[in-house]
């Protein structure tokens, strides 16, 4: 995951230093062949905005990235995904402080995309935590709110009619995998805002 291709964006949203860290471990992966043509060794970078708005588009990004990190520190990759900021932890204390918040989660409501939450990975997965818990997602993992319903509870109860017949659990922070082109660990959802 790297925030920006440029030093003053990623140190300022990971703090300083973090983005002379990421150059240097990626130059390293590079090195092993990871990013280079036909190695068969995939490189992909996550990206996520610095302030309190959505994502730009994957596809209008990354030839920008891939030309600014390679003339700039001979770092190649494969493929760049865009994420939305999940307002949630650190984030959400960050869009509090710096009065976002309101705004932000207003931004993320009206870019709700029916076609971006079609492809939400909470769709087709679950999240299981440390102690069995089931979750609908990796971000109500985080915020403790475990999958509802009968079966649910735990993965030694976990049976398929259960798992394809539940509702899943949402809460505000659920917009931000909606919004726009969606996001997922995967990148977006859809290629286009709808």
């Amino acid at each position: 995951s790297l925030p920006h291709y440029r030093r003053l964006n990623t140190d300022r949203q990971r703090g300083d230093g973090v983005y002379e860290k990421s150059i240097r471990a990626l130059q390293r992966l590079n090195a092993l062949g990871y990013g280079q043509p036909d190695s068969g060794l995939v490189l992909t970078l996550v990206t996520n905005p610095v302030g309190a708005f959505l994502p730009p588009g994957q596809a209008s990004i990354e030839a920008e990235w891939k030309r600014e990190l390679q003339r700039d520190h001979g770092v190649v990759f494969n493929r760049l995904h865009t994420i939305t900021n999940m307002p949630i932890a650190r984030y959400l204390g960050w869009l509090s402080l710096s009065e976002n918040l309101e705004r932000y989660l207003a931004r993320l409501v009206s870019a709700y995309n029916p076609a971006a939450a079609a492809g939400v990975m909470c769709r087709g997965m679950l999240s299981v935590g440390w102690d069995g818990r089931l979750y609908d997602c990796d971000f109500n993992q985080m915020l403790q709110l475990t999958c509802a319903g009968p079966g649910l509870g735990h993965i030694r109860e976990l049976g398929r009619e259960a798992a394809v017949a539940r509702t899943i659990v949402t809460d505000r922070h659920c917009f931000g995998c909606t919004a726009g082109q969606g996001s997922s660990c995967g990148g977006a959802t859809v290629t286009s805002s709808g």
